[in-house]
Parts: structure tokens; sequence; C-alpha cells
């Protein structure tokens, strides 16, 4: 059930083995798109150029910590109710878009369904693990949360933003930019003298089809010279002609929002649940370690770790 990436994993000459069983390529893959994902949305694409020698080390790490948990999970969990393997086979079908859109982003087909129910049955025997081993973690109190909150009360901020419309001529490439800053001069002296800004807007912008009104956005989110300007002028007023990379613009703001915090009223629950998923991952964390350290992992970086 892999999907295609562009960043393939490294080849490996010599198979990571733990406790003596082989940790499939197939799962270290798995890990790195799991690590691919979560960079995705923090690092832009040269930065994670630079760091995707870590994240291949990090993939094999996290594979060789699932197959000791699966070990471990296969030990503990003895047994699996087929009924609720075909439950999970049935809700990620439908996830997917029923039975042939599913084999279609996958690429299988229904004579793979016994090994994808076989990965089910190992995926639920783990999250079964997991709840024993997080039984006794204690949900986070009311005060615990606010807490977390105080301390870090600026992942709750919501910036400055202002909500701005304008219109825009874009220079036609070898033509002339005089015409284009001239004929905005005239439409801002009809501005000035009462005119409609949406009338004029459809009538001279390039920008159409809704595009006129770039919505709610904070610094940051626009190119310099139209967050200068959105963010200088009072509610309801508009610009001067001003130049973007993009070309001549007028701009109006229609609406200006402070800077705040979100209350914590508003954000509670989410901290609880941040906070009771941080203590699980601690707890399963721990057992991880001692798993480590009493398990045999050879060929992790491609030389024979030492046995424990």
């Amino acid at each position: 059930m892999n999907e295609e990436n562009s960043t393939p994993i490294k080849e490996r000459k010599i198979q990571i083995l733990v406790n003596g069983q082989e940790v499939s390529e197939a799962l270290i893959w798995q890990e790195l798109q799991i690590l691919l994902e979560r960079y995705s949305r923090e690092m832009s694409p040269l930065e994670m150029e630079k760091v995707k020698d870590k994240m291949e080390s990090d993939a094999r790490e996290n594979a060789v910590e699932h197959v000791l948990l699966m070990e471990k999970a296969r030990a503990e969990i003895k047994e699996v109710c087929p009924e609720e393997v075909e439950v999970r086979f049935a809700a990620l079908k439908v996830q997917h878009g029923g039975d042939e859109a599913f084999h279609k982003r996958f690429e299988t087909g229904p004579e793979d369904e016994v090994k994808i129910k076989v990965d089910l049955e190992s995926t639920l025997r783990l999250e079964k693990y997991f709840e024993v081993l997080c039984k006794d973690v204690v949900r986070p109190a009311e005060a615990d949360s606010k807490a977390y909150y105080e301390e870090q009360k600026e992942q709750f901020l919501i910036p400055e933003m202002v909500h701005a419309t304008h219109m825009v001529q874009h220079p036609s490439p070898g033509g002339p930019v005089e015409k284009i800053y001239t004929d905005l001069l005239d439409v801002h002296k009809r501005l000035k003298a009462g005119e409609d800004f949406d009338v004029l807007a459809g009538q001279y912008s390039h920008c159409q089809d809704g595009g006129r009104d770039l919505g709610y956005f904070a610094r940051g989110q626009m190119v310099q010279s139209v967050e200068d300007v959105a963010f200088s002028l009072p509610i309801g007023e508009f610009s001067d002609v001003f130049e973007s990379e993009f070309g001549y613009h007028i701009l109006k703001v229609l609406d200006h929002k402070s800077a705040t915090y979100r209350e914590f009223k508003d954000v509670r629950i989410d901290i609880e649940s941040w906070l009771f998923e941080a203590r699980k991952n601690e707890a399963i964390g721990a057992v991880v370690d001692t798993l480590r350290a009493e398990a045999h992992i050879e060929n992790l970086e491609g030389l024979d770790a030492q046995p424990c």
C-alpha cells in the first residue's frame, strides 16, 4: 500500500536486523513518508534537502523501534478479532472512495487483500498494546492546561490582519508601462471624486473572477509592497497608485483587526488533548528505551552494532 514519492531511500547492501528479524525497506520507506510529511509543513524544499540524510537516518531508527514494539505487541496481545480487521478494512476503502479507488490509489488488486488485512491486523495489535501501555496515564487537569496556555501563550496568538481589495494592471512584455500608470492615475482621480471602487475595479483591473478581493491576510503573506500599503491605510481608505512585481495597483482596506490571543476557553480541549498525547508518547517512549537496551540490533548504520 505504498504511494509513490520522489525521495527514494538509498539502497542498503546490508539488511538491518533486530533480534535476528529483518527490517524491510518498505517499512523504512513508510517511516520516511511520515517524516517527509511532517517536515514539509515546517520547511522549504531547499531546507528539506539539507536534512535529507538525517530524515533517512531517523526513518531507519523509527523502523527499528516499530519492529521492537510489534515484537512486544505480539507477545502481549495474543489475539485480534477478525471482525475488527474486516471493519477497519471496510472503513479504509470507504475513506479512499470505495474498492476501485482504493486499489487504484495504492496500486493493488483483490489478490492483495489478504496481505493488506495481515498488515491491518498488525496495526490493530499494536494499537491494543498501546492501550495497555497507556491505561494508567492520567489525563491532564484543567490547571495543567491553564499552565501550558500561560507558558506557551505566543502559540495562541492571532496576528494582526487586514482585509483588502485591489485593482491591478499587469504590464505586457515590451508594452508601455507609462500608459498603465497614467490610466490608473485617472482611475484614482475618479475614486477621489466619489466613484465606486468595486465598479471601477470591475472595469479596469486585470484581476477578475473574485481575484480582486484579497481576503484577510497577516504580515508576511503578501509581497512587501502590498503589505506595506495595506497595513498603513485606515479602514475604508484607498491607496495612491503603487508598484509591485506584479504591476501597478490601487488598494482599498475593508477591515483591520489588531493582534489578539485566542481565549483559554476556546483552546482548553485542544491543549488537554496535546498534553494527554504527550504523556502517552512519554510512556511508550520509556518502553521503547527499555526494548532497545535489551535488543540485538545489527547494521543500523551499515556496520554491525555491538551486541547488548
